[in-house]
């Protein structure tokens, strides 16, 4: 990749956010200060060059250079916290957690955390960690990055993920225009360039998403939910916020993953059995791409993602490519089902047709047998050669006798 790409792909966000955010950690925990400074050289650094646009020219290249390795470490390092950033998730912090929490170079928030700081420093922090997964989530090209993260998308409440989105988002201002970690006001405020009419409305997407929960989807998605609820140890009977059920699941990310695995294997045997076909899920998927494309907002969504230093994700949104895929699948899964139905149905056939029983084998004899069967009965005497047969006199005498 050129450098010229490479620098394309950096969000215009991103260095403005950074450096705030750094600039805001020094000054809350000055004895970070060592630590920040080998690799944030600030303009001060540079007052050894004597001509001033000698100076200008290596203090913008090395910040240049800064950036770009700050943006590739937020790249490791924050998508791997996609759930624990987004719900403000504070076991992450504990002494007892194993999870890494070092979202600067050699800093550990883990650390920070223990420090004698204000409830309203800890709620800043959150927001710039936010700010920046936002920023850089976009451009994230592989799945791999979010590690054993990528497999809570598929166990995350369809309802509880698209309500935080959507607060989050509502709050998009307010993280542009908060003040430094100290409270200060006096902290240059980050420029909002948003327009938050292009974001697509909630009841828009929740319209949408109550659509899939009403199909197919959404009734096999309930009713393995229900078979898997006791795994969990969750008593569901009258529930009304399921907020609360899923920031207490997604403290123990293990037992969601073996959950999320549990679901996998279910959904599997059904498909194999029969009791659901894959063709009439993926219809159904096909339809609510669909419907996402014509959704209102949608249209916009490339550029709203740009504004927010998201736009490759933006120009990644094809929906009618995706929806393409999907028929394809679809069409595949068919072809499949109808092949499945065929052998089937051969194979009926087959155990129905009557089989003619097998003719019995005789056995062959042994030369002894057939010695014995040609040796049994009277012994015949031979008549020698030239011999006159003999007359029966005695019927000759009877039969004159009758006259």
């Amino acid at each position: 990749m050129s450098a010229k790409a490479e620098e394309n792909k950096i969000p215009e966000e991103f260095p403005k956010i950074i450096k705030d955010f750094v600039g805001d950690i020094k000054t809350t925990f000055p004895e970070f200060k060592d630590l920040i400074e080998k690799w944030w050289k600030d303009e001060s650094f540079f007052n050894y060059i004597e001509d001033i646009e000698e100076r200008n020219k290596t203090y913008f290249e090395a910040e240049k250079q800064t950036i770009k390795f700050l943006f590739d470490f937020c790249q490791k390092k924050f998508p791997a916290r996609f759930f624990e950033i987004l719900y403000q998730n504070e076991d992450m912090f504990k002494d007892d957690s194993n999870l890494d929490t070092e979202f600067l170079p050699h800093i550990h928030f883990k650390t920070l955390w223990k420090l004698d700081i204000s409830q309203k420093t800890r709620e800043t922090i959150w927001k710039y960690l936010q700010l920046i997964l936002f920023c850089i989530i976009g451009t994230i090209e592989n799945r791999e990055a979010f590690g054993d993260t990528a497999k809570l998308f598929e166990a995350i409440n369809a309802d509880d993920f698209k309500d935080k989105l959507q607060e989050t988002l509502s709050q998009m201002q307010d993280l542009f225009n908060m003040p430094g970690l100290s409270g200060d006001d006096e902290c240059p405020e980050l420029t909002p360039n948003i327009n938050m009419d292009n974001l697509p409305k909630a009841e828009d997407i929740n319209a949408h998403i109550s659509g899939l929960l009403n199909g197919k989807l959404g009734q096999l998605a309930k009713e393995i939910a229900e078979e898997t609820a006791a795994d969990l140890n969750l008593d569901l009977e009258g529930v009304t916020d399921m907020k609360d059920v899923f920031n207490k699941l997604i403290k123990n990310p293990s037992k969601l993953m073996n959950l999320v695995k549990d679901v996998g294997g279910k959904l599997d045997s059904r498909i194999k059995s029969g009791e659901i076909k894959e063709s009439e899920l993926m219809e159904e998927a096909s339809e609510l791409m669909n419907k996402m494309k014509n959704m209102p907002g949608m249209g916009n969504i490339q550029s709203m993602l740009s504004k927010m230093g998201m736009g490759n994700l933006g120009g990644k949104m094809n929906m009618g490519a995706m929806q393409s895929q999907l028929n394809k699948n679809m069409k595949g899964a068919q072809m499949r089902e109808r092949m499945k139905a065929k052998a089937e149905a051969n194979q009926k056939m087959k155990a129905q047709t009557p089989v003619a029983p097998p003719i019995p084998v005789t056995p062959a004899l042994t030369e002894e047998q057939l010695i014995s069967i040609f040796s049994t009965g009277e012994k015949v005497e031979r008549t020698p050669r030239g011999a006159k047969p003999t007359t029966n006199n005695n019927n000759n005498k009877k039969k004159k006798g009758k006259k």
